[in-house]
This record gives structure tokens, sequence and C-alpha cells, in this order.
């Protein structure tokens, strides 16, 4: 337990916009950065913290935006990616939406909870999205089926040149940044809105400032922690910087390190700065939109121990960072400030000039807070967790009681098992007991407080509880005899905290798979999604980890249109491959109700699997297709149609390869065993006609590379790269 510093504050003005009339609907620009933390914005990072003249953290348009609007410095958002975005777009704390984790099928949060988008659109808004989501791949989860008319996904970590999912599943191949591509999409989408007048919100979500995890053109070099470094922000920041002693090879590249995040950021800085001048010169928006900017948590480090380094990236001087959370690699990392404590920027109407204010926020707060700002309160959604900060956007605004007296706790989610071994057991291991209804069975002894007291972080006031697991500032302790009076204070609130959060109905939860959503053909049915596993040899990281005979997973799906599904199984089988045929895994796949299933009457498919890709540069993923599967038998309905360009432009290599794909389908019914690989693998030899398709194969090879898609699917609607996680392992980049 430890007092919490305070930031300090610069002259505050009268607001630069007006207040708003009565009556008038606000617009919204909600701006989540990936990995931006405190000291990532220019007034928060002076020039040598070190003694030493260093580029630092340079935001012009971000610090514009501050001085000229309000600056939240007490401001909460979540360990790890998928957490905080969760809360972001809910309202609520990312524990009680489903979301426990970056990955493991607990990054998506139920279907049963609204979004930003949702709540918006029900009030008369039209909304979009722009850029990263990392809350579900799933059909049924992406954002144009949560609550945004206009999205536009980009494929993961592909900083240039970029292919993008356009509303529901149009692939558009983009050129150029690609932060820069969004804005202009964005700003073009917003010069529609002043033409049709119509209140809108926007949630944008650069992939900057994250590490950038694929390797293309535009790096510098190959090291571990490597940060996308366009020009010409690399060689501005380049000319600032003292060149390091060469012979000292750890300064170099952990120097070599801070001018490529520095260099991103100074980009996507001026991205910002784009958006922000376009809505200040519109006669039509600056009047009316509030702009928000935060972070999804605390910024990604470079393993570095040495405190003089760590203070040039965070001369906040705060301890542990985002990557020290994922890798469990610093004494509780999940729950410390740096990986925690962020800053949230507002301007607007009404919205007082460079004002400050430490009032304990969270990322909760946001979404209940435009909701009052747009009179969106007849809407419908679960029970907010966040409070609307709305009274706080004025001229002489005052906390409340409830907002200067506020308990805040955090579930401290790392990969570090000293540091709360039952979570990773829980979702790598066990899965929570289902009840007879096959939903999550609550209370249960597996989510007892007393199993996870030791993982809850807690935030009262200047104080912050770690359950007595650590100090991070030994100087700052409180000592008795106050201490042992504010510790079970903490220990009572937080039993209550974590006893409303198991008893929430979607706490928990995995992704249910939606099978023929409005006749979509792809369905992607993640076996991480797992909702019931044989324990104790079965374990579940970014796929389903089998390691004896009769082992089975089984995930929920929800059936929407009945008729016959081809089935592609993408898999790694290391094991058959060393053992050239002598192994072969006979895989069962059972689609049905639980009844059906454990009665052997549901629809299944029986096949081998053959051994993984091991053609160099192959995707970590194989797959065959493993034949259909016939659910037309729940209720009446008809066999799905075959696939059709309704808004992708294939070349003809692509009809081709497609073509090729279709005839393996049909292969596939029949378990044609061709040199120990199952029907669905395609190959230049699978076509009658042979002009062009060695090359066509390599272009295609070279794509799948390229986006991590394992071979066999069908579709262009269901490219899908699974998360490279490994077992045991925490991933960042499975955003």
């Amino acid at each position: 337990m430890h007092t919490a510093a305070k930031a300090q504050s610069w002259p505050q003005g009268p607001p630069r916009v007006p207040p708003l009339s009565p009556g008038q609907n606000p617009n919204f620009i909600m701006i989540l950065v990936d990995d931006m933390g405190y000291d990532d914005i220019g007034l928060h990072h002076p020039r040598a913290p070190d003694g030493v003249r260093s580029a630092g953290a340079q935001t012009p348009n971000i610090d514009k935006l501050i001085k000229s609007g309000m600056s939240f410095t007490n401001f909460y958002s979540a360990p790890l990616c998928a957490m905080g975005r969760a809360e972001f777009l809910t309202g609520r704390s990312w524990t009680r939406t489903g979301t426990l984790f970056n990955g493991f099928g607990y990054d998506a949060f139920s279907l049963s909870e609204a979004t930003m988008g949702d709540v918006m659109q029900q009030a008369g808004y039209m909304t979009a999205h722009y850029g990263k989501w990392h809350n579900g791949d799933a059909l049924g989860y992406e954002p144009w089926w949560r609550g945004f008319s206009e999205a536009w996904l980009p494929s993961k970590y592909i900083p240039l040149d970029n292919l993008m999912r356009h509303n529901r599943g149009t692939y558009v191949q983009t050129k150029g940044l690609m932060e820069q591509v969004l804005a202009n999409k964005m700003m073009g989408w917003m010069k529609e809105r002043e033409e049709d007048g119509k209140p809108f919100m926007i949630y944008y979500a650069p992939y900057a400032i994250h590490r950038n995890v694929n390797r293309t053109k535009g790096f510098k070099n190959d090291v571990d922690n490597i940060y996308f470094q366009p020009e010409p922000y690399l060689s501005k920041i380049l000319a600032q910087d003292p060149t390091p002693d060469p012979h000292n090879a750890r300064v170099w590249s952990y120097l070599a390190y801070l001018e490529e995040v520095w260099s991103y950021l100074a980009y996507l800085d001026e991205v910002l700065g784009g958006i922000f001048d376009f809505v200040a010169a519109s006669p039509k928006l600056a009047g009316n939109t509030y702009i928000m900017l935060t972070g999804d948590n605390g910024p990604g480090l470079p393993l570095v121990s040495d405190p003089l380094e760590r203070l040039r990236r965070l001369p906040s001087g705060m301890q542990g960072d985002k990557t020290a959370a994922a890798l469990g690699t610093f004494p509780t990392a999940a729950g410390s400030e740096g990986s925690l404590r962020n800053h949230l920027a507002v301007w607007g109407p009404g919205v007082p000039s460079g004002a400050t204010d430490d009032t304990l926020l969270t990322l909760a707060d946001v979404l209940p807070t435009m909701a009052e700002l747009a009179n969106a309160t007849n809407t419908k959604h679960r029970k907010w967790s966040g409070r609307s900060f709305a009274n706080l956007l004025v001229e002489g605004g005052r906390k409340r009681r409830s907002q200067a007296a506020r308990f805040h706790f955090v579930l401290g989610v790392s990969a570090d098992k000293g540091q709360c071994p039952p979570l990773m057991e829980l979702m790598q291991r066990q899965l929570p007991d289902l009840g007879p209804d096959r939903e999550v069975l609550r209370p249960q002894p597996l989510l007892s407080y007393d199993v996870y007291k030791r993982c809850i972080v807690g935030r009262y006031r200047d104080f912050k509880w770690m359950n007595g697991t650590h100090i991070e500032k030994p100087c700052n302790e409180v000592r008795d005899p106050h201490k042992s009076s504010i510790a079970a204070r903490f220990d009572a609130e937080a039993a209550a905290w974590w006893q409303s959060v198991v008893a929430e109905p979607d706490s928990f939860t995995k992704p249910v798979y939606q099978l023929g959503l409005q006749g979509e053909e792809a369905s992607n049915v993640e076996a991480e999604g797992a909702v019931q596993i044989t324990r104790g040899s079965v374990t579940v990281s970014s796929r389903a980890n089998y390691t004896r005979v009769g082992d089975n997973v089984c995930m929920k799906a929800t059936l929407h249109t009945p008729g016959h599904y081809t089935v592609t199984a993408m898999y790694i089988a290391s094991a058959l491959a060393s053992g050239s045929g002598r192994y072969r895994a006979e895989f069962r796949l059972l689609v049905g109700k639980a009844s059906e299933v454990a009665a052997g009457s549901a629809a299944s498919i029986t096949s081998v699997l053959g051994p993984s890709a091991q053609r160099p540069g192959s995707p970590a993923s194989s797959g065959s297709i493993i034949g259909l599967v016939d659910l037309s038998r729940y209720k009446r309905g008809q066999e799905l149609d075959p696939a059709e360009y309704e808004h992708f432009k294939p070349t003809p290599d692509m009809i081709e390869l497609e073509r090729r794909m279709r005839a393996a389908t049909i292969q596939a019914s029949t378990y044609i065993e061709a040199e120990g690989q199952w029907g669905g693998q395609v190959s230049p030899q699978a076509s009658s006609s042979s002009s062009g398709g060695a090359g066509m194969q390599q272009a295609w090879w070279k794509l799948q590379q390229k986006y991590g898609w394992p071979d066999g699917q069908v579709v262009f609607k269901s490219l899908y790269a699974p998360c490279p996680v490994e077992p045991g392992q925490c991933s960042e980049s499975c955003g």
C-alpha cells in the first residue's frame, strides 16, 4: 500500500469553444491509442530527465489539444490491450464483460454487452470505427456487428499498404501509411456528416504506438522490440539524440529502441493533428464536437533493469509497464502504476482550457460521460460500472462526493504465475465449472474471493492497495497505526467488488460462435473459445492442445442458417511430421445440442489429420478440409449457396485459386489420402489447367506468410490468422 503522487497543473482559461445550446446534439471523436502511457506526451516528458540531452516524446498536436481542453491526470486504463478496449467500449469494468486477457478465448466480450456504438445508435447517432479491434475475430464479434455502421478494420500490425476489411468483410488493398489512410477515410466520412447534418460518434483506435510483430518494409533493423519508423520522423529524432558510445551495446540498443518509439509517436501525433485541424476548421463541426484521447494500457518497454534507462521513457518514475505485465518479468507488474496509470485529454464545447483535474477516473467512465453529454439516457445496456464525469467538463465544475471517495479495483492479470497463479490455471487448464444450463456456475469454488484475493489491486483517494504482495515505492508506504485499518477497509470493499463481478451474467464467459449469421458463408470457430475441456491433459492457448487419445473440448455455437457446412480444421501436428507417417491423428467433430453430443447422435465428421505444413515460410498452422457436416435437420432450411464476390474484385489468379479450393473441397469429402496429407491442401497439380498455376501458388504462399493465413480456407471472407501464442506464454500481438 502506498500513496499516489499528484500531477502538477498549468494555468486555466475560459473555454475555447462556447457551451452548446440546449437541445443541440454534439459529435464525438473517441481516440484510444495503443500502448501510449502517461509519459508518452510531450507535456509530461522533460527534455532531459537524466541530465543528458535527449529527444524525448514530442507531441505538439496532443499538447495543443490538452492546453485548449482538460487534462485528467489520475486516469486508470487496464493491464493489457483487450481488457482496456472492452472497458472503453462497454462502460463496464472489463472483468464483468467476459474479457479476462489478451487471448485464450478471453479477449472478446459477450454479445449481450452493448458497445458505445450500440448506445449511440439508439440515440440516433451515426457511428464509425477505424483501426484496431482486439475484442473478437469470429463472425458476429467484429465492429460492424457491434454497433458501428461504418468500419475499417486493418490487417494486424501491417503499417504500410494494409489490406483492410470494410463493412462485413469487403477487402480493400490500401496504399501508404496505415494511420494516415485511416485518418483520410475518417475525414471523408465526417465531410458526409457535414453535408447531411447527422450527429456522429467515431471510435478511432490506432495501431500506433504498439511495437510491430510483423516485419515489413519501413523498418530500420530486426531487433526484438522493433517499432515502425517512418520518415522523416526518424531522421528528426536522430538529429536531436546524442550519439551513444558504440562500444556500449546495451546503451546503444536501448537508445535505438527509444528513437524508434519516439519517431512512431511523432508520426501518430502528426496524423492526429490533421484530424484536430480538420475539426477546428469546419464551421459545422468546430463548435459541437468533443474529442477525447487516452491509451488502452501503460507503455511497452524492453526488458531493462537500469533505473536511468527506464527514466528515459518514464520520467515520472512510475514502476512497472505493460510489457512487464505481459511477460510477468516485474513483480505484480499488472497492478503497477506503470501498467495502469494513464492520462485522458478532453476538448470540446464548454470545456475549460488548460484545466487539470486529479479526480480518480477510469476507462469505464468515458461511455457514461458521452451518453450524458449526448442526452442518450433512454438506451438499453448492461448496468454501467463507470460514472459520468460530465460535471467536471464545465467552468467551475466540482467533483461529487461519490467521485472523491471512490474505490477502484483491478484484477492484476499477467503471465507471472507468482502474481496470480489461479487465473492462468483457470484460463489454460481448468475453465470455470458449468451448471446444468451449460452456463458458468455462480458461485463456485474456482471463482471464490479467497482464491483471487492476492490478485486484486485497489485505489482509494491517495491510497493504493496491493493486498500485502508488493510495495512499489517503500518511501510511500503507509505504516501503523493507520495501515491496518486502511488495509481492512480495502479488503472488505474488494471482497464485495469481487462477489459482484462473479455474479455478473457475462463474467468469465467465452464467445458463442455464430454459424451462418445473416447468411454469411464463413464462421471461424476458435478452439481457444472452449468452454469445457478434458482437465489434466488439454491446455488452451491460441488453440486446444491435446496430449492423450480421447481428449476433447467443447465450444458453444448458435446456428442461424441451417444447411451443409464445409469444415476446415486448422492445426499443428509436429508429432505426425517427425514420425514420417507412423502417427495418425484421428479427429472427430460433433455439432449439435449438448444432449445429442452426449448421446452420440449429433452431426459428426471423422477424419485423419496430416502433418503440419513444412515448406519454408509457411504459416504456423496447417489447414485441411475434413468434409461436410449436415446441419439442415435442426429446422427447415436450405443448403448454402456458393461464395459470391459481392464486393471483392478478384484477379484472374485469385479466381483460379478459389476454383482449385472448391475442387479440393469435393475431393476432401472422399477422404483421398496423398503423401500423408488429407484433401484440402491446394497444390499446382490440383487443377487440370496448369497455366500460371505455379506462379499463382507462389504468390498465394507469399500472402499467407505476410498475413499468417493457414491452408484450407475456402472463401475469401474466411481469411483468418490464428494467434501464434504458445502454451504457457502471453502474447501481446494477437490484437
